[in-house]
């Protein structure tokens, strides 16, 4: 699960017109979730056989959740976008409460760069198991990539708050302290942004944002002087 957050974070190259024109010439199965449409008769009847199947093969709904969810990760983080979301819709056929399913194709809408519907599925994700930390500060990039677009779909004080709860719920993921020293930064409280920066720097350097901490040393030394 912790992959996640980095899988989400590698954006696509294709801009949101062409994501919507490329959907447009797609399957409905290569939609998440089918485009959110009634299925077609061909669709119905491959879902039906597949939850069918999955009856008849796992000793339940729980362990055939469990080996499909792993291998539509896999097919996200080889880049096969197409294939990753047909795998996470047949994912919420054979489970409508998966948290995994609606991750999942938030992360892809993500990189796909329509961001408002990556929010609406992060969040429908979120709503099913608010404990997910990881998941809530994938929401919250979302946001953050929202605002720092000019978008309506995020603002500062949102994205704030999703991390701190997050952070209360997982205080020693670096990724989340990251993102805070970012919100901060943006918001001019340069303190609070060093302080987030540092705890991130001893917690997981390999999330250090070095592009930051310079930007911070030209509006407040660094406390620690480690950036000069």
């Amino acid at each position: 699960m912790k992959t996640r957050l980095l899988i989400l974070c590698f954006l696509a190259s294709f801009t949101a017109q062409s994501a919507v024109l490329d959907s447009l010439q797609k399957e409905a199965k290569y939609l998440p979730l089918y485009g959110q449409k009634a299925l077609s008769k061909k669709d119905q009847a491959e879902l039906t056989q597949f939850v069918e199947s999955c009856d008849a093969s796992f000793g339940s709904r729980k362990e055939a959740s469990d080996f499909f969810v792993e291998r539509a990760w896999e097919y996200v983080t080889a880049g096969k976008l197409d294939t990753a979301t047909y795998r996470f819709n047949l994912l919420h056929a054979l489970n409508d409460q998966s948290v995994d399913a609606y991750w999942g194709l938030g992360v892809i809408t993500f990189q796909r760069k329509d961001f408002p519907k990556a929010i609406e599925f992060l969040e429908k994700g979120l709503s099913l198991d608010t404990a997910q930390a990881i998941l809530r500060v994938d929401l919250a990039v979302v946001q953050l990539s929202c605002y720092l677009k000019q978008m309506e779909c995020g603002t500062l004080d949102g994205v704030e708050e999703h991390l701190a709860i997050a952070l209360r719920q997982q205080p020693g993921y670096g990724m989340a302290w990251m993102k805070r020293a970012q919100v901060a930064y943006l918001q001019e409280r340069y303190a609070d942004a060093w302080t987030y920066l540092h705890t991130c720097r001893k917690l997981d350097i390999t999330q250090l944002d070095i592009s930051l901490g310079q930007l911070l040393a030209e509006k407040m030394p660094d406390p620690e002087g480690v950036f000069k």
